[in-house]
């Protein structure tokens, strides 16, 4: 195809099909007689125009200027314009790059989008890559394989992503995502199913959610019941729910609003305030804990740590100069200058300067160290009680 038509700037032709490319002066109109101008070649120009209806073209280049479309945009090869790009119906095309703006009122579909700036999307999005240098907005649902985002996020449908990166904020409605990775906070209104997410700041759970690994570096907070694999963070947990999981470890404090259950390993290295019962394998506190109950097959404390309810476990471990309640266990070990309230075990061992303040009861054998301060005679029995 040699020949190419020109339309000369600041024209308002009307249009409806050429088979030729076409260069478009700055500031000209194109007017579709017939609602559609199809265009069987390369659109350039030098400038900034506008459509007025549909357009169809193979592929469009804008240098240094902005494309107007007053209805549906599709383009058979790509689309490469400098500025910005506005499309007040829907857009199809397999390869899409705009340097400022791109704007769309309509449905947006493509293979590879780049934005420099800002791409706002009114309708739903279907792609397979999505990059912006700035912010980026999708009022609709999306599909999408990969999105990359170096400012924030905003998705307000359905979504259904393989993998999210964005350096700022991260707000969705709902859906799935097999791996997000944020630097500063993610918020999910909706139910959310993750697979993988790493976040360096925060992360806000509006409804019930499952996420089956999380790494967290600030604070974590689910409003609804939640359910985990495993989940690491470094300042806060808080979830106002039941929760239910694998692995979690706190660097700081963890606060619970009902029962929490964990398959694996639990360890906190602040507080733990459980407005509920604790059910775990391993469980280990590093300072204090407050809860209706604790019972796992491992439980250990730090030293001076605080436990203010029962614990029910095969494996106890109190530390130096911590202050424990109950104790139901098979295997007890009570450190130096710790205290107990009753300890009922199968084999009891009290080091020195250890206080017990209420009963003890052991089935098979009871090891208590000079300077142990015991307030009732030992008994052996048969069974531990019931609890």
């Amino acid at each position: 195809m040699d020949d190419k038509e020109f339309i000369p700037p600041g024209k308002r032709i009307e249009l409806d099909h050429i088979d030729n490319n076409v260069e478009v002066g700055d500031g000209a109109t194109l007017v579709a007689k017939d609602e559609e101008i199809y265009i069987a070649g390369t659109i350039t120009s030098k400038g900034s125009f506008s459509v007025v209806g549909n357009l169809t073209a193979i592929s469009i280049r804008c240098k240094r200027g902005s494309l107007t479309v007053e209805g549906d945009l599709s383009v058979k090869k790509h689309i490469r314009i400098d500025k910005r790009l506005s499309v007040e119906g829907a857009l199809l095309s397999p390869e899409i790059a705009v340097g400022g703006v791109l704007e769309v009122e309509g449905d947006l579909q493509s293979d590879e989008i780049k934005v420099g700036g800002t791409l706002k999307v009114e309708g739903n999005v279907a792609a397979e890559t999505v990059q912006v240098g700035g912010t980026m907005k999708i009022e609709g649902d999306c599909n999408i394989g990969a999105i990359s985002v170096g400012g924030t996020v905003k998705l307000e449908g359905q979504a259904d992503i393989e993998n999210l990166r964005v350096g700022g904020t991260a707000k969705v409605e709902s859906g799935k995502f097999l791996e997000v990775k944020v630097g500063g906070t993610f918020q999910a209104e909706g139910e959310v199913d993750i697979d993988t997410i790493d976040v360096g700041g925060t992360i806000k759970l509006e409804e019930s959610a499952k996420i089956a690994n999380a790494n967290v570096g600030g604070s974590f907070k689910a409003e609804e019941e939640f359910e985990f694999g495993s989940l690491t963070v470094g300042g806060t947990i808080k979830i106002e729910a039941k929760a239910t999981g694998k692995n979690l470890s706190v660097g700081g404090t963890l606060i619970i609003d009902d029962d929490i259950t964990t398959e694996g390993r639990l360890a906190v290295g602040g507080s733990c305030v459980i407005d509920g019962n604790l059910y775990g394998n391993e469980i280990t506190i590093g300072n204090e804990i407050r809860a209706s109950r604790i019972q796992g097959n491992y439980f250990k404390i730090g030293r001076r740590g605080l436990a203010t309810c029962p614990v029910i476990a095969d494996k106890i471990i109190i530390s130096e100069k911590a202050t424990v309640d109950d104790l139901i266990g098979k295997d007890i070990t009570i450190e130096e200058k710790a205290r107990a309230k009753n300890v009922y075990g199968e084999v009891i061992y009290i080091e020195t300067d250890a206080r017990i303040s209420g009963e003890i009861h052991y089935v098979e054998e009871l090891d208590v160290e000079t300077g142990a301060n015991l307030s009732k005679e030992p008994k052996k029995v048969k069974k531990l009680p019931s609890f």
